[in-house]
């Protein structure tokens, strides 16, 4: 039986999705901070698509923006107190600041003109709304003289830039926070288990689709098997044999029917939710000798950018309350135990490793605390 799901408008999510387009498709955007500062966006990995447009029309010099993690992995001091940092861009060249977003580290240019940013500040938020919209935390930003809100929405509302405030940022990451509701749920037989149902969930923001497969009895166990399970195309679709995810989602699916039912949550979290061709990116750098963690902070992301606060919901909906958990990540007991959930156990999900994983299975154990044995890293 299918549940229709009714939402009221909220034109902070319209403003968003604007926001969110026109960065996608290298435009820029109109963002103001808290203190009524304000400045041009554009992503950095577009600096070669129209690369005048946001000099002219803030009629100021551009800056890079990047985060302290890409800083830190390209051998930058850094303070532990400020997220962000600026550099002076009219000089470079659109190949190389696309470079340097990208994380060569041979393209830095001589000279200084580093600047730490503090948290809430105009670079800091640049930076927070492209890794947000899944693209590179690396942002062309320049910044508005009119300080005044009406100059700068009469600038915006002449050229037909979206404008974003500080606190709209929120919403991204308030995904988590949004109401998911169970849109609708049909049974679908799988070959592992023909007795299985797939429930979909929608969310206020309607960007991401998140779904539970219950197999057999899970909703009706006391303290049913669960598995979070974040979106890997590469693994789960195409067998890639660099992770682990593939063999793990199959496997937990093998044990939740074995054991007479358990709940699967698939969640729209690729790469550690840093999106599918940002990952790609990651692989790149991996080929070029960094591990996964130090590939993710190149490009400025932090280590892991997944929450499971929609997981929680997803849970909470289903009526489930005290669970056993299929993981290897202790990260994913503490979330859920946050939002009144019982996890009972922890149930081992550990896959042998092959020769492409094995590095990267390490990595997980040595480096991100996942609970894998020797036998099996």
């Amino acid at each position: 039986m299918n549940t229709m799901v009714a939402h009221s408008f909220d034109p902070r999510m319209a403003r968003l999705d604007a926001a969110l387009s026109a960065l996608q498709r290298g435009d820029v955007v109109l963002l103001r901070a808290e203190n009524g500062s304000c400045g041009l966006v554009k992503a950095a990995e577009f600096a070669d698509i129209d690369p005048q447009r946001i000099v002219g029309l803030a009629r100021s010099q551009p800056i890079l923006c990047l985060t302290s993690w890409h800083l830190k992995s390209v051998g930058k001091s850094v303070r532990d107190d400020r997220p962000a940092y600026s550099l002076p861009a009219q000089h470079l060249s659109a190949e190389q600041i696309i470079g340097l977003a990208l994380g060569d580290k041979g393209l830095w240019p001589s000279g200084g003109g580093l600047l730490a940013e503090h948290t809430g500040s105009l670079v800091d938020l640049a930076t927070r709304l492209l890794a947000d919209a899944k693209l590179l935390p690396a942002a062309l930003l320049c910044r508005l003289s009119e300080d005044a809100i009406t100059a700068s929405n009469q600038l915006a509302h002449h050229f037909q830039i979206p404008v974003l405030e500080a606190r709209d940022l929120s919403l991204l990451r308030q995904q988590a926070d949004s109401v998911l509701q169970i849109s609708a749920r049909v049974a679908l037989p799988l070959a592992v288990c023909e007795e299985a149902e797939m429930v979909m969930f929608r969310s206020r923001n309607g960007r991401e689709e998140h779904f539970a497969v219950v197999i057999k009895d899970g909703l009706t166990q006391k303290e049913p098997l669960v598995r979070l399970h974040s979106q890997c195309m590469t693994g789960d679709v195409l067998g890639s044999l660099k992770c682990d995810c593939g063999p793990q989602l199959h496997h937990a699916l093998h044990q939740m029917a074995e054991a007479g039912g358990g709940v699967l949550l698939y969640l729209a979290q690729e790469g550690r939710d840093i999106g599918l061709l940002n990952k790609m990116r990651t692989y790149a750098l991996q080929a070029a000798g960094l591990d996964t963690v130090d590939a993710n902070h190149r490009l400025g992301f932090e280590t892991d950018r997944r929450v499971f606060q929609p997981a929680a919901q997803m849970l909470t909906e289903l009526g489930v309350k005290q669970l056993k958990l299929l993981t290897n990540n202790p990260d994913k007991i503490q979330q859920l135990t946050q939002f009144d959930l019982k996890v009972v156990e922890r149930v081992p999900l550990s896959m042998q490793p092959n020769a492409h994983n094995a590095h990267y299975l390490n990595i997980k154990k040595e480096r991100t605390g996942h609970l894998i044995d020797d036998a099996s890293s």
